[in-house]
């Protein structure tokens, strides 16, 4: 980890454009610079693929020195806490399911359990939306690393691309997720919704947040809560629909500079919908419910040998000071309530 005299280190566990607008408004918005955020140095590219990130999330962080990891998924961190990794989560990043977001399947199927032995298209391994259909799949009785078969094409990112409804009418999948208006074209053709992911809850749960390691916590508390701060404010922002053109600008920015290829082409903000539904949380909280749960659903998949307590994975005094703070600014109170506003609208 990186000594006192040392720049903060701070990565993106994953390579995705849309996880990297927050640092970047922070900077282009001038709020690291006014919480006193200034020695830092940020790695975009990703740490680790999703995929192996619950097994080397933890050796990732010693090998790159770092101090604080957004987007990473919440599995992953309670699997390395409970083998007693020296990290914690610190504050919440994103949450599971879009408002927007439902899931499709061919004509003749009815139910997930029926997917049983057929194709489902998804982005890329490891990606949320396939962490959360994989547990609707286990609970309807089906494997999914063994019992479907998983289709990975970019046309598949964040439901704005006409074809992936096309691949679910010739065929070529039997199930996808999407969004309007392509989810009302499905619905209208009678292709039958399989999950709604926000049946139980408005914004799912939270599946992504912000870790930082205990030496950090410990001994850099006053940066990691001005980090904090500077990424609450970033998410006001983000969920203003005033500022859809600008987010828009930067995230096309940030994908012509990507080395992904798949980033360059696809595109999260199609809407100033997009922008107030985006599933960021505004006081960066971590319910405790929501890691209970999630353990509670590693055991009953043997993703985890013995349980956990949740106290022992959250370490949240911190954001918890620092949306205090900041929420109570007086100039502060217009964007904290276009946030509020667009958190009552769509119920996250």
């Amino acid at each position: 980890m990186s000594n006192r005299d040392q720049a903060i280190l701070v990565a993106n566990s994953n390579y995705h454009v849309g996880q990297q607008i927050a640092v970047r408004v922070a900077e282009e918005q001038g709020y690291f610079r006014e919480e006193g955020f200034l020695n830092y140095e940020y790695e975009f590219r990703g740490l680790i693929p999703g995929p192996l990130e619950p097994e080397g999330l933890a050796a990732a962080v010693k090998d790159h020195g770092l101090d604080i990891v957004t987007a990473v998924n919440i599995d992953s961190i309670i699997c390395q806490r409970s083998r007693g990794a020296a990290l914690y989560v610190v504050a919440g990043w994103r949450y599971e399911s879009n408002p927007d977001l439902k899931w499709y399947a061919a004509k003749n199927i009815r139910e997930l359990s029926q997917l049983r032995g057929r194709k489902i298209g998804v982005r890329e391994p490891g990606d949320l939306m396939q962490y959360s259909l994989s547990k609707a799949l286990r609970m309807a009785g089906l494997d999914p690393e063994q019992d479907v078969q998983w289709i990975y094409d970019a046309a598949f990112a964040y439901r704005s691309n006409p074809a992936h409804v096309e691949m679910l009418k010739s065929g070529k999948v039997d199930a996808v997720s999407s969004a309007p208006p392509f989810s009302e074209q499905l619905e209208a053709e009678g292709y039958s919704m399989v999950l709604d992911p926000k049946t139980n809850r408005s914004r799912g749960r939270l599946g992504k947040v912000i870790i930082a390691t205990k030496q950090t916590i410990e001994e850099r508390g006053d940066e990691l809560s001005a980090f904090l701060r500077a990424i609450i404010r970033s998410f006001w922002f983000m969920r203003d629909r005033d500022h859809f053109e600008y987010l828009r600008d930067l995230e096309l920015k940030l994908r012509r500079n990507s080395h992904n290829d798949e980033e360059r082409v696809v595109q999260l903000l199609s809407s100033p919908g997009k922008v107030e539904g985006w599933t960021l949380p505004i006081d960066l909280a971590v319910s405790r419910t929501d890691v209970s749960e999630t353990i509670q659903e590693m055991l009953h998949l043997k993703q985890l040998k013995q349980a956990i307590d949740p106290e022992e994975v959250v370490r949240d005094a911190l954001v918890t000071a620092a949306y205090r703070e900041v929420s109570g600014r007086p100039e502060l109170q217009p964007a904290l309530k276009k946030a509020e506003a667009a958190v009552r609208k769509w119920g996250f």
